[in-house]
């Protein structure tokens, strides 16, 4: 029976047997296996020929001690094998006694725990990791039960919330989150199962100031302790939250008058005449501020803006609280006329207002007498929408201004036919664009943090042999309309990339050029195959062109997204122009295929004395960071300009402090030193 025993204990452990000195005596076959030693190298040693190293002195002596009096030693030693591998074994070292009770010889019994000694290291070092993440990590990590009780709490709830972490782990999670919120933290609890639920959540830290967090809650599925319980990670997007305040504040208002910009004025007045009773008239009304720019070249820009200040709370004082007042563009506004019942109290209210307005503003000691032009367009006698109605009421107000400005005139057929001058306009424009009366100029990008040149922007000269200079405001907008910006703007696109590939020959290192683009050419069917053709022809490889969007191609997103991302997709870079100036808001930014966004100048122009610009121009770099864009600052005049754009985060710069618009010599000369290969 004991034989028996014997030979189950030596197939199955791993035995040895030493002298009272420590000699090995014996070792049987499964000790040799594991240390990878020959009989003959273990007979005579000790078990120092095994030591790994990894237990410390103390420990061999308290083990020592213990069998040394006549007591059994159990434990758990790491052993070295010949080949340097290592193994664990659960060690039994039972002391042999003689007739006076000391030990005479000991017999080990070791069974081999290395894979068991392994996943317990693993989990051990998971462990480690894990808190190490929950304790450096800005989330806010909890595990809870069903009914929403904590039933542990990372330590963010401490450092960045200020709570007791031993209280909150008493605590339910209704605790930390605002009433309002209870209702649907719970359905989302509710909801949970194999997909994770995702819900913004307020929650309060100690003080009971309020952040706003997207939290994600994931069910514990794992046989464990927390099995059916709840994963509560929540990541603090307030300064989102507080950007993306600003970003619509910035997309729904014009930041000079705090009155609506064009997008929300027209989108304002669509709901309102959609919720007008059948037969009720509504008045609108556009207005321009006739020569603004005499005040602008005499007095300065910021006169200018404080004129356009008082025309805008004359306005707000003028009319009903009812009625939607816009800024339109420069020095053009809108408003309605919500109260009026017939054309005639139209025209009556429209003139009280034009004479509140035309009231003399007291400018550095003198008066300045404004004058006021006005277009009136009435729903739904001229038209039956929303864009209708502007386009009528546009249209009577440039009449007033070819007649002279300054009177207040209804819409009417008549009104919009073209005069002659506007005639004569449109046939110049065609047949220049025949006989290449047009240039292109380039003003350099730069990159705000080395100085370096990162771009230059393609901008249309209009040199007619006889008016002279035409500026583009004048004539772009005819283009447009007449649809003359087809073949002028194919000729921009080509002439920029005729001088891409001519700078590139020259050995001026690769940089993009920048062309602007209208909707009405996006609109165009084969404007993809064009430009594709156009980049062919010219041998011109599409990194080098960047198709700068004016504001209003963002006005239909869903009918313009594929077809700007089929221009992307040929590898050309897409820019937003303009930020901040009627359509493009950030609801479109995160929407549309683009790569670069830039800051109008409007925000740039005073960044250096007004915290309003400066915040407003955070919240676009902050925003267009976490939608992947770069960020171009237009106008920049100054040095301290630039220095405190580049400290808010924005990459590059354009504006007169580099370079006016040049032709391409003048610009060749210009970065001849930071453009060409060395």
């Amino acid at each position: 029976m004991l034989g028996d025993i014997a030979y189950a204990l030596d197939q199955s452990a791993i035995v040895a047997i030493t002298d009272r000195t420590g000699k090995i005596t014996y070792v049987n076959e499964l000790f040799i296996k594991m240390s990878k030693y020959r009989p003959e190298e273990l007979i005579g040693a000790t078990h120092a020929i095994i030591n790994s190293g990894y237990h410390s002195k103390e420990f061999f002596k308290n083990m020592w001690a213990t069998i040394g009096r006549g007591n059994i030693w159990h434990g758990e030693i790491r052993n070295r094998a010949k080949d340097g591998s290592y193994y664990w074994v659960d060690t039994k070292i039972i002391p042999f006694l003689n007739e006076k009770g000391i030990p005479s010889r000991y017999i080990s019994i070791r069974n081999d725990i290395t894979e068991r000694k392994r996943l317990e290291e693993k989990i051990q070092k998971d462990a480690e990791v894990y808190r190490v993440i929950t304790e450096n990590s800005m989330d806010f990590i909890s595990i809870i039960d069903l009914e929403g009780n904590f039933q542990y709490v990372s330590p963010t709830h401490k450092h960045l919330l200020g709570y007791d972490l031993g209280q909150l782990e008493c605590a339910n999670i209704h605790s930390i989150i605002a009433k309002e919120d209870y209702a649907a933290f719970d359905k989302a609890v509710a909801m949970v199962g194999d997909a994770p639920a995702v819900l913004e959540v307020r929650v309060l830290d100690e003080n009971n100031r309020v952040k706003t967090m997207e939290a994600s809650l994931n069910l514990i599925h794992e046989e464990g302790e927390y099995y059916n319980h709840l994963v509560v990670a929540m990541h603090d997007i307030s300064w989102q939250k507080e950007s993306e305040v600003i970003i619509q504040d910035l997309a729904d208002n014009d930041q000079l008058t705090s009155l609506f910009n064009r997008n929300a004025f027209s989108e304002n007045l669509d709901v309102a005449l959609k919720g007008r009773k059948r037969g009720s008239k509504v008045g609108l009304v556009y207005l321009n501020i006739d020569r603004l720019r005499n005040v602008n070249d005499s007095f300065g820009h910021e006169t200018g803006d404080y004129v356009l200040s008082i025309i805008a709370e004359r306005l707000k004082d003028a009319l009903s609280t009812e009625d939607i007042i816009g800024r339109i563009s420069g020095d053009e506004f809108a408003f309605t006329t919500l109260k009026a019942v017939s054309e005639e109290e139209v025209e009556r209210l429209t003139g009280e207002i034009k004479s509140c307005l035309e009231m003399p503003i007291q400018i550095d000691e003198e008066t300045y007498s404004i004058s006021i032009s006005c277009g009136i367009a009435l729903f739904p006698d001229h038209a039956e929408t929303a864009a209708e109605l502007i386009m009528m009421a546009d249209k009577a107000l440039h009449y007033v201004k070819e007649q002279g400005g300054g009177i207040a005139k209804m819409y009417a057929p008549e009104a919009a036919t073209k005069t002659l001058e506007r005639i004569l306009l449109e046939n110049e424009l065609r047949k220049s664009v025949q006989l290449g009366h047009f240039t292109l100029e380039y003003q350099p990008k730069m990159n705000l943090a080395i100085g370096e040149l990162a771009g230059v922007e393609a901008l249309v000269r209009w040199n007619h042999p006889d008016l002279g200079r035409i500026p583009p405001d004048k004539f772009i907008p005819l283009a447009e309309e007449t649809k003359i910006i087809l073949p002028l703007g194919e000729w921009i696109l080509r002439e920029a990339c005729k001088q891409a590939a001519r700078w590139t020959r020259q050995g001026f290192k690769p940089f993009r050029i920048a062309v602007n683009m209208s909707a009405v050419q996006l609109e165009e069917p084969d404007i993809v195959e064009t430009i594709e053709r156009i980049l062919m022809e010219e041998n011109v490889s599409p990194e080098l062109i960047e198709i700068e969007l004016t504001e209003s191609a963002f006005a239909d997103r869903e009918e313009m997204r594929y077809t700007i991302q089929r221009i992307r997709d040929l590898g050309i870079i897409i820019a937003i122009d303009d930020f901040g100036t009627g359509y493009s808001t950030f609801s479109y930014i995160k929407e549309l295929p683009a790569d670069i966004l830039k800051i109008d100048m409007s925000f740039v122009k005073d960044i250096d004395v007004n915290q309003n610009s400066r915040a407003i121009v955070k919240a676009i770099v902050t925003l267009a960071d976490t939608a992947g864009l770069n960020v171009i600052a237009e106008g920049v005049e100054t040095v301290e300009q630039a220095e405190i754009l580049h400290g808010l985060g924005c990459r590059e710069g354009q504006g007169y402090l580099y370079s006016r618009p040049l032709p391409p010599e003048e610009c060749e000369y210009m970065f001849t030193n930071v453009s060409k290969d060395e």
